[in-house]
């Protein structure tokens, strides 16, 4: 983990993951990185976000037409109890303020988590792309 230049912090795996990612959505895409969860929330849904969820940060967001992608670059703390039930809340609240979530786990993208921008990391993250798209289709 590392900070960047505004001061935000950016996990292993961050950086390569939005190469790739620009790479599929093309440079017509809007990306943002470490955007706060309650920015993609509708005004509606504002008052129910607790004190935690306000802190909260989604790694990358990609706006492509009407869509808004949530890319979330999960390392393996988020494998325990208390964050994969968070992790759960926070997918379910974005997909209910029409998100569509893109988890990359470590344990499913071990190039990736290497910061390692090569075939394998693309198919990782491509795979992870399909994953979503067929969730989202039905």
């Amino acid at each position: 983990m590392k900070k960047n230049e505004k001061g935000q912090f950016i996990g292993r795996g961050e950086e390569v993951a939005l190469e790739i990612l620009k790479l599929e959505f093309g440079e017509d895409a809007e990306y943002k990185i470490q955007v706060p969860f309650i920015d993609l929330l509708e005004d509606e849904w504002l008052d129910t976000v607790t004190e935690r969820q306000e802190k909260e940060t989604i790694d990358i967001v990609i706006f492509k037409g009407d869509r808004k992608i949530a890319v979330r670059v999960q390392d393996s703390r988020h494998r325990g109890f208390h964050l994969s039930q968070r992790d759960i809340v926070q997918k379910k609240t974005l997909e209910w303020n029409n998100c569509l979530v893109v988890d990359l786990y470590e344990q499913e993208c071990p190039f990736l988590f290497k910061d390692i921008h090569n075939s394998e990391s693309v198919k990782e993250v491509r795979s992870a792309l399909t994953i979503m798209k067929n969730v989202s289709d039905n």
